[in-house]
């Protein structure tokens, strides 16, 4: 894992676009009396539209008419063997050289004939270099002292392309001169044109990129139009104040040969304010190509990826999905390397206002690349969702890039991912407290109370504690040392002692450490019921755990207050409020079937969840490399002997396997003949069918009880279940317009596939399983899994168990477990 040692930093997602600009304009202006009928040939200078690179898919933008404008042309000819072209073919052109090589036509002209028989050596000019320099200062090719007609700085086409541009001053907008473009081209001006020929048109590029910013707010969390993100002032970082003419070379570095000033930055204020899903803020500047590698440091004690592997799973924690990348950026940057930094005030959802600077490394992606070229565009679209992960060893805050935090404008800090979106089944969701004020002067202390408390008081209201959500705090000594050590825990290990109420990761500042192994069936109701209802924080980063019960309730939603009192030496110094939220579960009637599978008028209702976590993390120390993010899990432990089982087992249904209108028993059995039953709450499902299971709370040996006679089931608790194939379907065809991922992504199901056995008899398919979703053309109808080869998957969901798709969990009724 890449460490890095930056104070305090916050994450904001971003995204870049890289378009295009160019520069085109003809006006013609020669006196045709010199030149000899047919002996035209006609060169025209245009800007050459930029290479299309896209980070993301958005329609480029109308240019400025000022990015196109060709203000000042100064166009060179030379031979093949690199010296001026000579002869009169630039004749008919005012205070143009008698013996050409060189000629500055008038303001706005981008269009040039030369008489193509009047060279000194027409061999020479069959093979002739053309090369255009647009709206510079002319002092950088220095005077005619001779009075040759051309600039005596520029002796031959080495010259020219070696040449560095230094402007006088460097800005943000565009000079006044116009866009610095250069551009050649290897011609054989011997010849005459034709209607229809291009090869004598000389394409020019851009010097510098464009850099367009748009920062919004989208946040799911939101209370009166907050949060808000008011923009102080930005600054441009590291502007190259000179480029040369010629393109650098692949992974070559400006300003190596450079003396070391040959950087700047520029501040611009602005005061500006946008509100959550409501304003952006946007702003535009230009600069000078600065091309910059990614910065390699290698971390004592940590396995680094070749340079070679950018991007992939040698740099990159596992798991990790592409936009999160982005958060490592800062980690590779060189001091040189470009970057926009933002200074502002981000205030949260219920007030709290942080001092902050965000500093955006440019290039052409949000990973790795730190190339600002010329002549192109880069469009950095900041969302910023809220403030998000932290993985701090100084004190470091993210969201999902880099954004610093000014520790003097405030007294702490709270890191928590997801106060408002908690699911039905039982969650378990940390709190870090950073405390900010000096501990030997100050003594920062922070009350953590649930319920509503009055100002001028640190009892809760009555009526305002519910009985279904308590806390446990975990010391900040034991976070840094992966530890558990309060009198009355015990460090859970799975091999040394399974009887352990605590999870210690042995690793400092780790997700999960002190958490609870398991979310047992009477925690919030008896073992945390009166312990857990404050909590004194008397330490930066100690970690409070809120161990939220299970919402049986179909149709309600349900919140609790969290009271946060601050105190420096005994005195309160401010207090505020944290609302935490927790969804209803979702009813899915579930039909009957006849012998043809068709759905009758008998139903019943069975319960699923809304948010599937395992596609987001939710523990503010979550690097991305815990394996707990992924996009879905495979359906079982494919070619174990427990899928092949054939011998009858209790279950509603006639045969085995096949489960279409129930997976609860199935699941159950299949989790015991795995052998996954016992899994805490920092472990990852090995399948689908674990997953679902691990919702059940457990009794104090971390199992759902059950009992089995070898492998016929005599009884279970469990509640939470992989759904059968029918029980999905209805799912889908329930709330596929509430939730667009039923409509995009396949689901798992508890079934089994079938397939076709000795004499077309139907018998299980040992290698698949059935998952389903909604058909995309409109009919709302699900995908078929039947045994034809034509319903595999992608086409259909007859889907391989080791394929890796994703996952609800089903609940079958709103009762309470009676463990």
């Amino acid at each position: 894992m890449i460490k890095v040692k930056i104070n305090k930093v916050l994450s904001i997602a971003f995204l870049f676009l890289i378009v295009f600009f160019s520069a085109c304009r003809e006006e013609e202006l020669f006196d045709r009396s010199g030149v000899s009928t047919g002996n035209i040939t006609t060169l025209s200078f245009s800007g050459n539209p930029m290479d299309l690179l896209k980070v993301t898919t958005r329609a480029s933008d109308i240019k400025d008419e000022n990015e196109k404008k060709i203000n000042q042309l100064y166009i060179f000819f030379f031979g093949s063997d690199g010296e001026y072209l000579k002869g009169g073919y630039l004749t008919g052109y005012r205070d143009a050289p008698d013996d050409g090589g060189y000629y500055a036509p008038g303001q706005g002209v981008s269009l040039l004939k030369i008489d193509n028989q009047a060279f000194a050596n027409k061999e020479l000019a069959s093979k002739a270099t053309v090369y255009a320099v647009a709206n510079v200062d002319p002092v950088i090719f220095g005077r005619d002292r001779n009075g040759d007609g051309r600039p005596d700085g520029i002796t031959n086409l080495s010259d020219l392309k070696n040449l560095v541009y230094a402007p006088e001053s460097v800005s943000l907008g565009l000079p006044s001169g116009g866009m610095p473009m250069v551009g050649s081209k290897v011609i054989d001006l011997t010849q005459t044109e034709t209607s229809t020929d291009d090869e004598r048109r000389i394409d020019l590029t851009a010097l510098m990129a464009r850099i367009d910013v748009n920062i919004q707010l989208d946040s799911e969390v939101e209370e009166n139009n907050l949060p808000a993100l008011t923009l102080v002032e930005w600054t441009a970082k590291n502007l190259s104040t000179k480029v040369p003419f010629s393109t650098p070379a692949v992974n070559t570095e400006t300003g190596v040969d450079w003396e070391d000033i040959w950087t700047k930055s520029i501040t611009t204020s602005m005061q500006r304010t946008i509100f959550n899903k409501n304003g952006q803020i946007a702003f535009t500047f230009y600069m000078y190509e600065n091309m910059q590698n990614a910065e390699w440091k290698v971390d004592e004690g940590e396995k680094w990826a070749d340079p070679s592997l950018a991007g992939e799973e040698g740099l990159y924690p596992d798991s990790i999905k592409d936009y999160q990348k982005q958060r490592y950026k800062p980690y590779l940057a060189n001091k040189n390397a470009a970057a926009v930094e933002l200074h502002g005030f981000y205030t949260t959802y219920n007030g709290a206002t942080y001092e902050v600077r965000y500093t955006l490394y440019l290039g052409a992606n949000h990973t790795d690349n730190f190339q600002v070229k010329r002549n192109h565009q880069y469009k950095n679209n900041i969302t910023i969702k809220g403030l998000t992960s932290q993985n701090i060893e100084t004190g470091e805050y993210t969201l999902d890039a880099r954004v610093n935090i000014e520790e003097d404008e405030n007294e702490f800090y709270i890191a928590m991912l997801r106060e408002r979106n908690h699911d039905a089944h039982f969650c378990v969701t940390p709190m870090d407290v950073y405390l900010f004020a000096d501990k030997s002067t100050k003594n920062p202390t922070m009350e953590v109370i649930l319920g509503e408390v009055p100002d001028n008081s640190e009892t809760p209201t009555d009526g305002t504690v519910p009985d279904w959500i308590r806390m446990e705090k975990i010391k900040a000594s034991d976070m840094e040392k992966g530890t558990v050590t309060e009198s009355d825990f015990t460090a859970y290990d799975k091999n040394t002692n399974p009887r352990g109420t605590h999870l210690a990761t042995q690793k400092a500042w780790f997700a999960g450490n002190g958490k609870r192994a398991f979310f047992t069936s009477k925690l919030v109701t008896e073992t945390l019921s009166e312990t857990g209802k404050k909590v004194m924080i008397d330490n930066s980063r100690d970690r409070v755990y809120f161990y939220i019960d299970e919402n049986l309730s179909a149709t309600d939603d349900r919140s609790a207050i969290v009271t946060l009192i601050y105190k420096e030496n005994g005195i309160e110094i401010r207090r505020r409020t944290i609302e935490i939220a927790q969804v209803h579960l979702l009813a899915v009637d579930v039909y009957n079937r006849d012998r043809y599978g068709n759905k009758t008028s008998v139903r019943q209702t069975i319960y699923m969840e809304q948010i599937e976590e395992y596609l987001d993390h939710y523990d503010p120390l979550d690097e991305y490399n815990t394996g707990t993010i992924y996009d879905g899990l495979a359906w079982g432990l494919s070619g174990e002997e427990i899928f092949r089982l054939r011998e009858s087992w209790i279950s509603y249904y006639e045969e085995p396997f096949d489960n279409y209108y129930s997976g609860l028993a199935y699941t159950s059995f299949v989790i015991n003949q795995a052998g996954q039953t016992r899994m805490d709450l920092n472990g990852i499902p090995a399948s689908a069918f674990q997953y679902c299971h691990n919702k059940n709370k457990r009794n104090t040996e971390g199992l759902v009880p059950a009992e089995y006679d070898g492998r016929e089931e005599k009884s279970n608790s469990s509640k939470w279940f992989l759904p059968g194939i029918r029980q999905m379907e209805d799912a889908l065809s329930d709330y596929y317009l509430t939730y667009k991922e039923f409509q995009d992504s396949y689901y798992w199901s508890s079934s089994a596939a079938k397939k076709r056995g000795f004499l077309g008899v139907l018998e299980q398919n040992f290698d698949r399983a059935r998952a389903t979703r909604i058909k995309d053309d409109g009919s709302g109808d699900y995908v078929e899994s039947n045994e034809d080869e034509s319903n595999w998957y992608p086409n259909g969901g007859n889907a391989l168990r080791t394929q890796e798709l994703r996952i609800r969990a089903f609940r079958t009724d709103l009762n309470p477990p009676e463990y």
